[in-house]
Parts: structure tokens; sequence; C-alpha cells
């Protein structure tokens, strides 16, 4: 099995039955008798697709099968899917008699449970979990009740592989079984331009293949399907057998004769091979090293062996150096140096004779790599079309030198001026990890946390490589990513992931007691924050009992299951500590006092269709506005009604920019020209000074310059809701180059705040203190409670602790509420 070349879809499903004389299916059927043509056991399979959607060179596959149970009772049915290691299950669904019920993935025995319930009653139930040791193979367990009609829809996800001069979608077929309906659907869309497309089939010759196989591609966009009838699927005219038994590739490749650039995709960087003739971006990389003595043993070593990863895989034309801190700091060399043959094996020679000692002077090792990148551009040291890295491995805290972390992000910031990103990778648990994250947000990367259990070169993967698409023209891009489903989302984030909780399950079945079962609950939390089914999970559908209703039962597995199911591993999670001020839910607006370690919400009770004035600053031109929405049918009685953002306008004047942002979708006018986008859609759009990258279904990030960044955030609900529908967050993250002019509800709390709390007491809700809060000289009474930051999961989010301030902000904003009331988004 050659994982590393699967792509699109491995998908073999095979059967698990005793010898018989009828033929095998890709279930595993109770009992056998002789039964009509299409019909096993009474469960006829009467539809199987694939349908796989890939751009980019991603692709999202989804295999949907239709079957009906026949028999006069409950039926359980079974098939396997095997996927390559570097695939991921996603999602999975049962659709009964025109209802859909969504997946959750949950603690495996939790799941266990409410599966065997369900089946136990006689149930229509799906239950998946992982059955082999490396993750490759999965299980997908049906019961069908009397007389249903079942849908089951199981969706994966992969990066494609390039061999042989050409990426190749690999599918590996056997349903053993005649379907009136088989079909194998895959649209690709290239940026590039696609200049080959093929498609073949080991179990067919060429001649039936051709009559049942169409393939045709044109620009950007290609197609194949492969729909072969009942008699072509036939092993002989008179036989009542598949042929379809066999591998089904489909390769192509792109236009290689243009330029390329640098993307970075959702702030993680994918690595695509660089094929003959297209143009490499050369990377300026220094790695600033904490060699402290807290670094000793298994730390260090993980060091060097990501180190050593990351060398093998530079080109020639890549420049490099390497900076040491412990105490003090040194450099491996005076100025950047090219990755040549000689200097690689002498970079590696370095790299492994490093040795720890001393101190942790975290501030001057990160201002010696950044004033080493600043010269080597400046003076033309390193090739004027290439792209800067500075990526900083630590495990501690700073103890000598600058040692303050906000003054360290205030240096480091001020030194890097949105040059060039910044990775901080953070080893082991016993280290401000809030730091090193904000610190690379702020400046354009991410962080990482490094667990010493595992093989840090493979945590490291998304970190080193670099994506290589060609710019389009945004119409023609724009009108096909509209035609097509097109996902790529959260892909290397999500891959990083899957291979830390392989990491952290292998450690764990050598590991005993404490130890054990720590890392089998680090295991479990990635598992169900990324939805992955593994060993420890399973992701289970029910069918609602006919007594219970629906409506709550539907909505139920967005909001309570996933959190009752994490709750238990989630207890020491924090959220990040950079400065936020955002607004999300009622509307709350939350505003962080780093000052104060702490902060303040208040929110704002208007009638819907009021619409808000968030922030203006009239010295760089921005403005947001927002606008309130309420709940279906929602009571005029302000104690009662839930109202949210549902629209937000943004203007910036100096760039003849308006973005209109609301649940269906973002429109972007650039003067009078406009492009819309859809919530469907994954895209970043990119011009001078202004960058906005939608990230399907889940965020937009938009950012002005190199000191202005938001995120809206878009909170899905079920369509059917009686009460709720979809609604905006709006999250500030960086605002450190507004003006001192900035104002509106969020704006004005851009500047420093003070304030002290005194006389805590109990409140009407024993859960909750009063205090009492002097701000702007007002005294006010608060109460002490929390809200929800969704930018690390729109789904769940993680709780926010603030003091609370009654009657619409009174006393904390400047004059009334009612003086940010505008009459429209623009």
């Amino acid at each position: 099995m050659a994982l590393a070349l699967w792509s699109c879809l491995a998908l073999a499903l095979l059967p698990n039955l005793a010898a018989s004389s009828f033929p095998r299916s890709p279930f595993r059927l109770l009992g056998k008798r002789s039964l009509p043509e299409g019909v096993v056991d009474d469960i006829e399979i009467y539809s199987t697709t694939i349908s796989c959607k890939v751009t980019s060179r991603f692709a999202h596959n989804v295999v949907t099968t239709r079957a009906v149970n026949r028999a006069d009772k409950a039926k359980e049915v079974s098939f396997d899917v095997e996927l390559p290691k570097t695939a991921f299950i996603t999602n999975f669904t049962l659709t009964i008699d025109g209802v859909t019920y969504p997946g959750n993935v949950k603690e495996k025995e939790a799941a266990k449970k409410q599966y065997e319930k369900a089946v136990s009653q006689g149930k229509t139930a799906g239950l998946v979990k992982a059955s082999g040791r490396k993750l490759e193979k999965f299980t997908v367990s049906v019961n069908v009740a009397a007389g249903s009609k079942v849908t089951f829809e199981l969706t994966y996800e992969e990066l494609l592989k390039r061999r042989k001069g050409k990426y190749e979608m690999f599918l590996q077929i056997q349903p053993k079984q005649l379907v009136k309906h088989f079909e194998i659907d895959a649209h690709i869309f290239e940026p590039q331009g696609i200049s080959t497309l093929d498609a073949t089939a080991s179990f067919i010759t060429n001649d039936l293949l051709g009559s049942a196989l169409t393939k045709s591609f044109s620009g950007k966009k290609g197609h194949v399907s492969f729909k072969p009838s009942l008699d072509q699927q036939r092993s002989c005219p008179s036989c009542t057998d598949s042929l379809l038994d066999g591998d089904f590739t489909i390769t192509y490749d792109v236009n290689r004769e243009s330029p390329a650039n640098v993307q970075v995709v959702n702030g993680y960087f994918v690595h695509f091979f660089a094929p003959e003739g297209l143009p490499v971006v050369p990377k300026n990389v220094i790695f600033v090293i904490d060699v402290s003595g807290s670094m000793h043993g298994r730390k260090l070593t993980q060091t060097k062996d990501a180190l050593l990863k990351i060398l093998e895989d530079m080109r020639e034309e890549d420049f490099l150096n390497f900076i040491l801190f412990s105490g003090d700091v040194t450099t491996w060399k005076d100025h950047l140096i090219q990755a040549t043959p000689e200097n690689l094996k002498e970079a590696k020679t370095f790299v492994k004779n490093i040795r720890d000692q001393g101190m942790t002077n975290i501030n001057d090792g990160l201002l010696r790599g950044i004033s080493m990148l600043n010269t080597a551009q400046e003076e033309h040291l390193v090739p004027e079309r290439s792209t800067s890295i500075l990526i900083m491995l630590t495990d501690g805290d700073a103890n000598v030198g600058e040692s303050r972390p906000e003054k360290i992000q205030e240096n480091v910031r001020n030194a890097i001026g949105g040059k060039f990103p910044l990775y901080n990778l953070g080893f082991g648990n016993n280290l401000n990890y809030n730091f090193l994250e904000s610190m690379a947000l702020e400046n354009r990367g991410l962080a990482r946390r490094i667990y010493e259990d595992s093989d840090a070169h493979l945590q490291l993967q998304a970190i080193n490589d670099l994506t290589f698409t060609e710019e389009v023209d945004m119409k023609e891009t724009e009108e096909a990513l509209k035609e097509q489903d097109y996902i790529f989302g959260n892909y290397i984030e999500r891959l990083w992931a899957y291979l830390t909780i392989e990491q952290l399950l292998e450690k764990s079945k050598k590991a005993h007691g404490d130890e054990k079962e720590n890392l089998t609950a680090q295991a479990l939390e990635l598992s169900l924050k990324y939805h992955f089914v593994t060993p420890l999970t399973s992701m289970v559908v029910t069918k609602p009992e006919d007594n219970e209703d629906q409506t709550a039962i539907a909505d139920k597995p967005g909001e309570d299951t996933s959190v009752t199911s994490s709750k238990a591993y989630l207890t020491s999670y924090q959220p990040p500590q950079n400065t936020y001020h955002y607004v999300d839910g009622d509307p709350h607006f939350i505003i962080q006092v780093p000052e104060k370690g702490d902060a303040i919400c208040f929110n704002i009770d208007e009638d819907p269709g009021t619409v808000l004035r968030i922030i203006q600053d009239p010295v760089t031109g921005l403005t947001v506005n927002g606008q309130i929405i309420g709940d279906k049918g929602s009571s005029t009685d302000s104690k009662t009604r839930k109202t949210y953002f549902g629209k937000l306008g943004i203007t910036n004047t100096q760039m003849d920019f308006r973005m209109e942002v609301t649940t269906e979708k973002i429109t972007l006018w650039n003067g009078v020209a406009a492009s819309i986008f859809s919530w469907l859609d994954t895209v970043m759009v990119t011009q001078d000074g202004l960058s906005v990258s939608i990230n399907r279904k889940k965020d937009m990030v938009v950012s002005f310059g190199d000191g202005v960044t938001f995120v809206v955030i878009l909170h899905q609900v079920w369509k059917k809701h009686p009460a709720h529908q979809d609604f905006l967050g709006f999250y500030m993250v960086d605002s450190h180059r507004m003006s001192a002019q900035t104002h509106g509800l969020l704006g004005q709390f851009f500047h420093p705040l003070d304030f002290e709390v005194s006389d805590i007491r109990p409140g009407s809700d024993p859960t909750k203190p009063d205090a009492t809060m002097l701000v702007k000289n007002h005294r006010l009474t608060v109460t002490r409670g929390s809200q929800k930051d969704y930018r690390m999961d729109a789904s769940v989010g993680t709780k926010v602790m603030c003091w609370f301030v009654h009657n619409n902000g009174e006393g904390l904003i400047d004059g009334v509420h009612t003086d940010y009331i505008v009459p429209s988004l623009f």
C-alpha cells in the first residue's frame, strides 16, 4: 500500500463474510439466502457515489451510499474503509426518511453506550471507530430499522502528492455487488491551469472503460466521471457479481510556465513540491535556539532532531543561520549563508554539537535574529525575491536581561515592523505558552507546543514548508469557486493535530501510571477538539426516539454534546493572553485590560435593525459599523429578547474600500468594482496594503497594512431552529497602528484604561459576586461573570472572566449608548 501517494480517496469496501454462494457485499450481512439481483440478505444498496473536489491540490472527498432494508426487522450492517495515513475522516451523517442526523465525536465508551442503546431499541444508528493500529482503516456500522431508507455519508480530506511528475488521485474500489447507481465524480480546479488529465482502471479493459468514462479539462478546470451501468459492472454478460474490483486512478499536472509567489493558507505553510521550470521563492531562515540549562536532555535532543530534519529540506537557493541564547547570545555565522551542500554539511555538524548552559535571554536572542534578517535585506546579502522567516525554539520564561513578557513583545514587534513572520515553538508543559503565542500572532506567525514525548520533527512538518501558487484572475477564480464547493480550510493545522495524536498514543502504550493517563488525556483532548475518529474516540449518530422533541435533539450535537464529552479534559486550558477587544453574542463587548490582568464586559440592548458604531478612526480612515438582528419572532420585551450582530460594514476611506459582511456572503468594493464571496469559499484576496482571507464556514481575517488586523467569526445554527439564527462576532486582534483619535463602542478602549475594583460581595446570583468599580471617575456596581471567546473554537468557545457593567455600559463608555447609533452600515 503506497500510502504517501494516495490522494483523493483510498476506499476499500472490505467484505467480512463467511464463504457462501452469493456475491460478497461491502457489508457484513447477517444470514444467507438466495435473493433477487441487487438485494443481499434483504438489504438493497441502490446507490454509491464518490465525489472528489480538488482545489490547489487539496482534495475534499465524500462517499455517499443509499440503502433500504427490505426485511421486517432491524438489521445491522457494516463496511470497512481504507484511507491513507495522511487522510482523515472529518464527518459522518445519517439521513433517515429525509431527516439528517449529524455525527458527533465522543469519548469511545460514551459513544458506544449511545449506539448500543439505540440498537437495542431497534432504532437506526451509526458508529464510526478506528480499527487499525496505524489509523489507516475505519469501520462504520449501521443498524437499519425495518423498512427504513438510509443514506450514510463519510467525508475525508487529504493533500495530494506528486509522483512521477503528476498529481495522483488513487481509489481502490471493491463493492463486490451490483449497484444500480455507481459513480465516481471528480472536479478539479487549479489556479495555475491544468496541462494534462487522465484516468485508468486496473479492473476493466480500455474499451469498456472508455464507454463508462468521461474526462475533460480546459484552463483551470478539469472533470472526470466514471459511471458504469449495471451491465457494464457485470463480470460476464450473464453474471450477477461485479467486476469493479481494483484500482481507479486519476492523474493530472498543472502549467509550469508562469512565475509563482508565496501564499500562506490560513496561517499555515503547506508544502507543494516545486516542479521543473517553476521559479522557487528562496527562504531566508534564522533559527533562534534556547540553549539554557533547562533544555538539557530530551528537549535539546528534540531540538536537534527537528533542525536536522529541516536542514534536509532546504534548497540550495535558501539562506540560513543559527543564533543560540542562554545568559548571552552567540551566532553560528556573522551573517546568513547560502544553503550549499558544503554549508549544510557544516550546519548539521554545528547542530549536533549544540550544548546546553546558563540562563534564558529571550529578548536579546530574538533581537539579534531580527537585526540580522533586516541587515541581510537592506544590504542585499540575500536574493531580492526571497521571503524571510524567524523561528524561535524555547522551553521557558526569560530570566536574564529584559524579562518582562509585555516589554519583550513590544521590542520584538517594533523591530520586526511587520516585515516577516515569527514562529515560536515551545517545548514541554512548564512554559509561558500564552506569551509565545501572543508574540507570534502579533507578528503574523504562529506558536506551537512541542510535546516532549513525541517526535518534534513530525510536529514541525507544517512550519518549514511553503505553498507555491500562481496569482490568478480574481473574477475567474471567484466564478469557479461559486460553481463548485471547493474546500481546503485549516488542513495543515488538522494534519499537525493528527500526527501529534498518533505520537501521544504510541508513547502512552509504553507509559505507566500518571504519565500514561496524562498522555491519553492529551490525545483525547486533541481528538475531540479537531473532530477526529481515533482509538480514543468514536463518531456516533443516533436517530432520536419517536416521543422526543426532534428540534431539540437536532440542535443538541452542535452545542451540548461536544461540550459534555470534552469538558473533563479542558479544565487546564486558558484562553490566549494577547490583548483582545471583541464583540460577540447578545451583543457582548469584551475589553481586556492587560495592566490589570482582567477584563470588563457590557452589552447593548437595542432593537433589531439598529446600526451601532463599533470603531471609527478619522486618521487611518477605518470605520466598522454593525447592524443588530434578533431571534426569529423576537420578543419586544427587552428583558427576554436576544440580539446579535447580523451585518458588519467596514470602510477604509484612504483606500476607497468598503466591505459588507453578512451571515450569507461577503461583498468587497474597491472603488465601484464589487467582488462577492460566499461563506462556502476558502479564498485569500490581496492588494497593496490589504489582505482578506476567508476560511470556509468559519471566519474571515482582514488586515490593513502592518498593524490593523481583525477577525469576523461566523456562528451558524441549525437552519430549522425555532428561535435562533446565524450571527457574527467581531474580534480586534491587532490595533497598534490605530490612531489616538480612534473611538466607537469598541474603539475607545484601544487606549489605556484604568479601573479599581473593591468591596467584592455576594450578588443576587450566588455564583456571580457583585463589586464596586471606580472607572472614569464613576463609581459603578459591577458583577463577576464570563463570556465566550470563539477565536479558537467557533462552536464551543473558551471562557473569559470579566466584570460586567450594567445598563448598556453606562459610566464605562463615553456618553450614552445611543450616541453610537448611526443611520446605516456605511
